[in-house]
């Protein structure tokens, strides 16, 4: 269990944000833990590009061990609402190399990997470690961009438009029923109540943690169904930084504006996501596999949602998602 005791300025400083390398922790932690969460298609491609690209060491760290625990360093704390993936690996490579060491020795003493015989520390990890920490967060950088090119960046505008979706529904649940009604529903394990924000972890899991803190960032997630925390800093911890818990984000199809129409759900986020470039009805259904009368009528819904544009060339409708 994490309990994080929030004053008036600490639930004054709760936000949402949006980071694309927490998707990549997200996806390989799933990976290793609760493959169930990311269906076979993501599994294959995952292991593909981790396997072809040679991505060892990021699959030892962002994975996790036994007992779950992914160094924090991995997801770096967001600096507004959405961070670039050039800011967040920038953010990477120039974490403290205190807090590299801190991370990873608790991962190799207890944390992930356990001190008897029976969970080694991964040779890779340990043949890294030698080479220093900042060493460690320029190759972690390094497979993480190569990781989000390879299996990532193609599916990222769908996945942001249903986590934009997300927030924007908590945002509109909070202005109605209050921000301790919305804390309730983000997770099954997450609670709100006199003044602190409780994580409740499985029975077995060695964290027993109460903090204070001045501030929480809450992050949707496609690959998970509880809530699970990020850097929940013990006494001493050293180059502390606000707490991250990231939460499951809503099925797409539950997630409606404000006005009649739904903005959308997996087959928009789909036909969302090939629209990178200007696209006609008949390119789209193409790549999507739909009849074009069905992508016909899903790019109609966009357009009027203001997520796509559409531009008249010759004979041609041309579609493209904007931002």
């Amino acid at each position: 269990m994490i309990q994080i005791n929030l004053g008036a300025r600490g639930l004054g400083g709760v936000r949402f944000a949006i980071s694309p390398l927490g998707f990549v922790q997200d996806l390989l932690h799933a990976l290793g833990h609760a493959p169930e969460m990311v269906g076979v298609r993501w599994q294959s491609l995952a292991t593909q590009v981790l396997t072809q690209q040679r991505l060892g060491l990021l699959a030892v760290v962002a994975r996790g061990g036994p007992l779950g625990y992914s160094p924090d360093f991995l997801r770096p704390e967001p600096q507004g609402f959405h961070t670039s993936l050039d800011d967040a690996l920038h953010q990477v490579v120039t974490i403290p190399p205190e807090r590299i060491a801190y991370e990873l020795s608790a991962a190799i003493g207890g944390r992930s990997w356990d001190s008897g015989s029976v969970h080694r520390p991964p040779r890779l990890l340990l043949q890294a470690l030698e080479r220093g920490e900042g060493y460690v967060a320029q190759r972690i950088a390094d497979e993480m961009a190569r990781f989000w090119r390879g299996a990532l960046a193609p599916a990222w505008p769908g996945i942001r438009v249903r986590l934009e979706a997300d927030i924007s529904a908590r945002a509109s649940a909070i202005a109605r029923h209050g921000l301790a009604d919305t804390l309730n529903r983000l997770a099954p394990n997450l609670e709100w109540r006199d003044g602190s924000l409780t994580v409740y972890l499985p029975p077995d899991s060695p964290f027993r943690w109460t903090l204070d803190a001045d501030a929480v960032v809450l992050a949707p997630s496609v690959f998970t169904d509880r809530a699970s925390f990020c850097a929940a800093e013990p006494p001493g911890a050293p180059a502390p930084r606000s707490p991250l818990i990231v939460y499951p984000a809503a099925p797409a199809d539950c997630l409606t504006p404000s006005g009649e129409h739904q903005l959308i759900g997996a087959t928009r986020a789909k036909v969302l996501a090939e629209l990178s470039q200007p696209r006609s009805t008949t390119e789209v259904a193409q790549l999507v596999f739909l009849s074009p009368a069905t992508v016909s009528y899903h790019l109609q819904v966009l357009h009027r949602a203001g997520l796509v544009t559409r531009t008249r060339r010759s004979r041609h409708v041309l579609y493209q998602r904007l931002g």
